[in-house]
């Protein structure tokens, strides 16, 4: 696995945490609320508390970072070109990262193996072409959070650079803070509103689908069922927000991440091509996750990213068919 133990303190998101994860369980009430209450006081006990990378969010490279290696099946080799700003990369593809932790890329070294360098690369082999990134992602955000502190950064990338495509990860602190479908779906679509309205009517978003918790390995059961429901209730509402979208506007798709579990019973699946056979037979759950078995890290970053460049890829042909 990539991601390595980490310790940096972060007090006051796990306080937050613990917080809103103790009000989610007793809010269910009696006997049940208790047992959830002390669930979630559990998981917040036992669960390590990991860091991002350097320079990430509002320190992110302001130039952004660059992938070159294009064409390379081996996802291991990602990141060995990969660097800052040089100034003569006039032919990149310009991809921002926007959202909460998974941008951010808790639980991982560096941003070459977090979500947004697994993502240019995997966008970089399917277009083969050098692609200059961003992440601007911090751990604790709800979909309102991310308008207010991320769209700016967005806005100022935009004013220099022209942004083909946005990837957004948001809704699992919605979750956490028991948020009702309606509230997320207010947040949500002013969150696109704002990210619309930062860029050019080209500009591709994509949205990933939330999470459901049930399939979390670090929750217990039954508070895994308690936030497998309120997941599940926020990303139709999701749905529902981005096939409402009004036509005309910037093209706006949900990229749908499969069960790790599926993958496991699949080894022959496409999104496998970067694995020897050896490798692929000895997968286990925790090469999808950091350390603390929630944030996304190792094959989990390699494969989302795969699925967030090949829900691009359909974007643009459907875009093609359409103007036929």
């Amino acid at each position: 696995m990539t991601s390595g133990k980490m310790s940096r303190p972060r007090r006051k998101e796990r306080n937050s945490m613990a917080t809103t994860l103790a009000k989610v369980a007793t809010g269910v009430g009696s006997f049940a609320g208790i047992l959830l209450a002390s669930q979630a006081l559990y998981v917040f006990a036992t669960t390590p508390c990991l860091p991002p990378p350097d320079n990430s969010g509002h320190r992110f490279e302001e130039d952004g970072l660059v992938v070159t290696n294009y064409g390379t099946n081996d996802a291991r080799k990602n990141g060995k070109n990969e660097h800052r700003n040089s100034g003569d990369e006039i032919n990149c593809f310009n991809l921002v990262l926007i959202g909460d932790s998974p941008v951010e890329g808790v639980g991982n070294k560096t941003h070459s193996e977090a979500l947004g360098g697994r993502t240019a690369q995997a966008f970089s082999n399917m277009l083969r072409k050098p692609v200059r990134y961003w992440s601007f992602g911090k751990s604790g955000l709800t979909a309102d959070g991310i308008r207010v502190e991320m769209t700016p950064l967005l806005r100022k990338t935009a004013r220099k650079y022209d942004i083909h495509a946005i990837v957004v990860s948001c809704g699992v602190n919605n979750v956490l803070k028991g948020d009702s479908a309606a509230l997320f779906g207010k947040e949500l679509d002013s969150l696109i509103d704002s990210i619309t309205a930062s860029c050019p009517i080209t500009t591709s978003i994509i949205m990933l689908e939330l999470i459901d918790f049930a399939y979390l390995p670090f929750l217990p059961w039954p508070l895994s069922k308690l936030l497998s429901w309120r997941s599940t209730s926020l990303q139709k509402e999701m749905k529902a927000i981005v096939d409402d979208r009004e036509v005309g506007r910037n093209h706006v798709e949900i990229a749908s991440l499969p069960k790790i579990s599926d993958f496991l019973n699949d080894s022959s699946n496409i999104l496998f091509d970067h694995m020897k056979q050896e490798e692929k037979d000895a997968l286990q759950l925790s090469d999808f996750y950091a350390d603390d078995n929630f944030h996304p890290a190792g094959h989990g970053n390699i494969i989302a990213g795969k699925i967030i460049a090949n829900t691009y890829r359909n974007m643009k042909d459907q875009s093609a068919l359409k103007a036929r």
